[in-house]
């Protein structure tokens, strides 16, 4: 088997989508494949896109908040971390800024 986009990394999807999404997709392939035979072959090839957000960035405090007071971002999304456990420590830094700022109220 040969794939059609040569510039393609190949990969597991079971890696990266949850197994109710993959039976949902088997069971698409299985249907498509009774309107046009050969579509569930072994041969067939699924291309699943991989997203980085981290290329644009948002302007952030050190506390990780945006422009608009009290709107923290968090994770991947936020284009500051690149993996799991920066975007878990995110999340430490956002919660004691609001936990600091929640002290100063009282």
């Amino acid at each position: 088997m040969t794939p059609t986009m040569t510039n393609a990394t190949p990969g597991d999807l079971s890696f990266v989508l949850p197994y109710r999404y993959l039976a949902d997709i088997r069971e698409m392939l299985q249907a498509l494949d009774k309107i046009a035979p050969g579509i569930a072959s072994r041969d067939t090839l699924l291309y699943g896109t991989e997203m980085k957000f981290y290329s644009s960035r948002l302007q952030l405090s050190k506390s990780l908040e945006t422009r608009i007071r009290n709107l923290f971002t968090i994770g991947d999304g936020a284009g500051v971390t690149r993996g799991l456990v920066q975007a878990s420590a995110s999340g430490v830094i956002v919660a004691r800024e609001i936990i600091k700022r929640e002290e100063k109220k009282q």
